[in-house]
Order: structure tokens, then C-alpha cells, then sequence
């Protein structure tokens, strides 16, 4: 009797856990698709994405996503959802807050290229909208891909911010952050604690982590982005983004490996189009470089996505260019993982040698919070 209720209890157990996994898999496929079309071009991706995508159509029909949105949004009501597209449909219609837009006279540094000329990215620009590939690009997506001439003009170590005038009395200036885990990891949380010190800031959330400018087809940003201000539009918008760019994608049909002159003009274009919704209603964008990275391959391909980034951003009057070098890096620019926090030595970034940490977030806070309220 005693070998049997063990048998009986190990097969409620299985079918508990059984349970709970189909639950899991109902609730969250929408979630696996992501995950799925998140993977790099390859055999993984090609064998999950139809299998999860089978799921997910299946599940649609049953109205299963449509309650769990519902009850997102709802949670979000009462401040136990982060989501932001369920904040975005909780958050209460409101008059739009009467803001201050004050213009910022960008001083761009000169961009440096391989061959001298200080309107190197700006030839480079141009040469990306005429050019557009036909056929696959096949040429190797290996670090040796920035010296392409397409990807011209490092960014500088040395943090340069132009003045930014004082917030009118009686006004508010409205800062959203914005982009993917770099602004969500550590950064985000910093910047919005030390927030409340500065009364003439007020800051709105429109970050989501896993996401990228280089996969439109995973996360539409031109979609999604509007949706998580909810109506409000900011005076600045400052954007952390890029960490999960470094791969190859497919556009038109075409496969495009990370890093090759085609990946470059597409890349290009779609951060331009980022940077110009970003701009809407006259906002001015600081866009925070990336910043070293633990892995040299890793960090080869951010170096890319940040040269590319860089380009874009210089050749706009309404885009400032805050660089993380310096602040996250040593003197030659190399990664380092601790280092002083007013005063005090502390663990800059996270432990994947990625992320910010909270720490690392207190130097930029530092710097960006009195910059924007006007004091610096």
C-alpha cells in the first residue's frame, strides 16, 4: 500500500508540473515567439520559431491573450505592472502638461575619418541613401567589418555637452527615457531615483528590455513608442539603445550577415528613422553611446553599432551625443569593471559585463540630471 500512495504521489506531482507548464506555455506564447524571433539567423531559430508560432496562433483563437493584456493593464492600475504597453492603456487621459522647449545649440566635434576630411560622414550618409543592395550580401560579418568605408567617424571618449539653458520659472521640462535593457538595467532606476531632486524635471518611462533598431519584424519602436508616452510629448528624450543590435537580419528577402556594407546602409537608415520619430514635436535627443564591453568580440560589434549611431546622430542640429567612454572605460577606452562613484570605488557594471549597474548609474545621472534641469 505504502509503494503504491509513493507511485500515486509521483504521477500527481508529474501531472501538477505537467499543469503548470502548459499554463505556462498558454499564458506566455506570445512571449516565446518573441524569444524565438529574437534568436540569431541560423538552424535554432529556423526549427523554434514555426513550432512556437503554431502556439501562439492557436492560443490567439482561444482569447487567452486578450484576458491576460487585461489583466496587465488592470494590474497596472495599481502599480504592480511594469509593462509599459500595459501602462500605456492604464495611464489616465489627461490634458497635455504645458512644458518649456528650449532649444540646444548643438556644438558637434569634428568627426575624424580614415581619410582626414571632416565631412566624411556626411559623404558616407549620402552614399547609404543611394545605394541600396539587390542581391545577398555575403562578405564576412566578422570585427574587421568596421573598417568598411562605410563606417567612418569614431565617436569621442571625452563626454561634451552643450549648455543647456534653465527651465522658466512656473515650467516643467518633460524627459523621456527611452531604449532597450541599457536604459532599463541600472541606468533607468538611478536616473529616476535622484529625479526628485530636480523639481523642474519631470520624467516619463518608454524603455522595454530585448529589444533593438536592427529587428523591426520582433519590435516595431516606430509602433510602440508613441504608445508608451501616452500622449505625452517630451521636451528632451534621452535614449540608451543598440546593446542587441550586433546580428545579421533579413530585409526584402535578402540576408544581410552583421557588419557588411549592405547591414551598414540598412542599419543606418533605420536608426536615422529612430532618431527622426524620437525628434517629433521638436524634441532634443541625447543619445547615450554604448559602453565598452567585457568580451573583445562582443565589443567589436558595439563598437560598429556605436560608429554607425554616432554618424546619424552628428548630422542632426536636434541630437546630442553623450559618450559613456570615459565615464565606463579607461584610457584607452577599454572596458573596466570598477572604478570611483563620488569618491568611493564601486562595481561599475553588472556582472554579464553588459549592463550598467546601479552604481555605474549614479556617474551618469551625475552628469545628465543637473545638465538637463540647467545647472550645468
Amino acid at each position: 500500500m505504502k509503494g503504491y500512495r509513493r507511485f500515486s504521489t509521483v504521477w500527481q506531482m508529474a501531472a501538477a508540473v505537467c499543469a503548470f507548464v502548459l499554463v505556462a506555455l498558454v499564458l506566455e506564447s506570445g512571449a516565446l515567439v518573441d524569444w524565438a524571433e529574437r534568436l540569431e539567423l541560423g538552424p535554432e531559430r529556423t526549427l523554434a520559431l514555426p513550432v512556437v508560432t503554431a502556439l501562439h496562433d492557436r492560443v490567439q483563437r482561444l482569447g487567452v491573450e486578450r484576458v491576460r493584456l487585461a489583466v496587465l493593464v488592470e494590474l497596472a492600475r495599481v502599480g504592480w505592472s511594469d509593462d509599459p504597453v500595459a501602462l500605456a492603456r492604464a495611464r489616465p487621459q489627461k490634458k497635455p502638461v504645458q512644458v518649456c522647449t528650449v532649444p540646444v545649440a548643438v556644438v558637434k566635434p569634428p568627426v575624424a575619418s580614415s581619410g582626414g576630411a571632416p565631412n566624411a560622414v556626411a559623404a558616407a550618409l549620402a552614399v547609404a541613401e543611394a545605394a541600396k543592395p539587390a542581391v545577398k550580401d555575403s562578405s564576412p560579418s566578422a570585427a574587421a567589418s568596421t573598417t568598411s568605408p562605410l563606417a567612418v567617424g569614431a565617436p569621442p571618449k571625452a563626454l561634451h555637452l552643450p549648455p543647456m539653458g534653465a527651465v522658466p520659472a512656473g515650467k516643467v521640462r518633460t524627459v523621456a527615457l527611452t531604449g532597450d535593457s541599457m536604459m532599463a538595467v541600472g541606468l533607468a532606476s538611478t536616473i529616476l531615483r535622484q529625479a526628485p531632486q530636480y523639481k523642474d524635471l519631470e520624467l516619463v518611462k518608454a524603455f522595454k528590455s530585448g529589444t533593438g533598431l536592427a529587428r523591426p519584424e520582433v519590435f516595431d519602436w516606430t509602433a510602440e513608442y508613441p504608445a508608451m508616452l501616452g500622449g505625452t510629448k517630451p521636451d528632451v528624450v534621452v535614449v540608451a539603445i543598440g546593446a542587441n543590435d550586433g546580428q545579421g537580419f533579413v530585409d526584402g528577402g535578402v540576408t544581410y550577415p552583421f557588419g557588411t556594407p549592405g547591414w551598414q546602409q540598412i542599419y543606418r537608415a533605420r536608426v536615422r528613422s529612430y532618431l527622426q520619430m524620437l525628434e517629433a514635436d521638436g524634441a532634443t535627443v541625447v543619445w547615450l553611446g554604448l559602453p565598452p564591453m567585457k568580451s573583445d568580440a562582443y565589443d567589436a560589434r558595439t563598437q560598429l553599432v556605436n560608429r554607425i549611431d554616432y554618424a546619424v546622430v552628428s548630422a542632426s542640429p536636434h541630437a546630442v551625443w553623450f559618450s559613456t567612454t570615459g565615464l565606463f572605460g579607461d584610457a584607452a577606452g577599454r572596458f573596466e569593471d570598477y572604478g570611483p562613484v563620488r569618491g568611493v570605488p564601486a562595481r561599475l557594471r553588472q556582472e554579464d559585463g553588459i549592463h550598467i549597474s546601479d552604481a555605474g548609474g549614479v556617474l551618469v545621472a551625475d552628469k545628465l540630471l543637473p545638465w538637463l534641469d540647467g545647472r550645468k
